[in-house]
Order: C-alpha cells, then structure tokens, then sequence
C-alpha cells in the first residue's frame, strides 16, 4: 500500500469516527455533515473527497470496529477451538457495551437502519471469515466456505444478544447474553463463557 493510500485511510478513519460520535450523541438524522466536517477539523468540501454522505461514514466506522474483532481473533492462541476463538473475538465491541452509555444507541441504530446493519454485516463476516480461516483444523472441507458460515452464525448470535439487550425488561449484561446465544448454537464449557486476554 503507497503512503498516499496508507495516509488517506487514516483520513477517513478520523472522519468516521469523529462522525460515529456525533452521532451517538445527538443521533444519525440530526448530524449534518457540516459539523461531522468541523469536528474532523476538515472543510465540507474536503468531507465529500472521503466520502459521499452520512451513510457512508458511518460504515466506515462500522467497517473498524469489524476490523478489531478480525484482529482480536487472529491473535487468539494457536489451537483454541474456532467457535471459542469467536466468543472472545468479541470482546472489545463487549467491554465497548459495558463501558460506553451511548452502546445501546448505536446497536438501535443500527436495528433503525437495516440497510447499513446488512452491509456491516457483509463487511464484517468477510474480515471475520479471513481471519478464521487460517485456524481451522487440517483437513477442513472447503475452509474459506467453512469459516464464512462460522462467522455468519456468531454474527447472527451477537445480533440476537443485541436485540434481547435492547429490551427495557432485560437486565443481564450484552456479554451474557451472547455466550448465552452462542452456547445455543454450540455449547460452550465454563472455562470458554470467562473472558480471557489473548496470549
């Protein structure tokens, strides 16, 4: 990758994040880009080079966030099984939830928005799915088939503890919920349900 290309994604990860915070705080609809552009510390017309919209930066965040959990999981250790490596590929978008007040207003969001939660997904069970890849055991039928369904099932698990997590009624925490989830779909032992750092 040239530096140009290196510098300009640098650019557009600033933007969608000092866009991803202006709308958690005052919501999608009542962001212009005017001032998604002033908190950048860019003009309008520099905004429009990055990216042609609202819409647009917000998937540019979205797209990182996918790239950290893709990262998380790639450093898993060597041998830990696929499914447990996806349960704790999760945890900084988890500690995020649990840390940040304004969690839930992205997750509703993205349930306001079902055109840009598909796309998120697209992007994000592609990154995932790479990143799974490489750690599945030898002798894997078709890997790259294999790790795209493995990366679309967590994601679909993570999508069912978001919506429960939503509900007014509900008190367990989103990292509950989803090794509740997860552990529905292939279940998990004692150990793999308490988080642990990679090594």
């Amino acid at each position: 990758m040239s530096l140009r290309e290196r510098t300009r994604r640098a650019v557009r990860g600033e933007i969608a994040e000092a866009a991803m915070e202006l709308f958690l705080e005052k919501g999608f609809d009542a962001t212009t880009v005017e001032e998604i552009a002033q908190a950048a510390g860019i003009s309008r017309r520099s905004y429009f080079r990055y990216f042609s919209g609202k819409d647009e930066a917000l998937a540019g965040a979205l797209d990182a966030i996918g790239r950290t959990i893709a990262d998380e999981l790639a450093q898993r250790p060597v041998g830990e099984a696929p499914w447990v490596c996806l349960k704790y590929a999760f945890a900084p978008l988890l500690a995020r939830a649990e840390a940040d007040p304004r969690a839930a207003a992205l997750a509703r969001l993205m349930l306001e928005r079902p055109d840009l939660q598909q796309g998120k997904d697209s992007s994000w069970q592609d990154g995932i799915a790479e990143a799974l890849a490489r750690r599945l055991p030898p002798g894997t039928a078709d890997p790259a088939f294999a790790s795209r369904a493995l990366a679309g099932a967590a994601i679909s698990c993570l999508h069912s503890a978001q919506d429960q997590w939503l509900r007014p009624s509900e008190d367990r925490t989103l990292s509950a919920l989803l090794d509740t989830a997860m552990d529905a779909v292939h279940p998990l032992r004692p150990s793999d349900r308490r988080a642990k750092p990679a090594e």
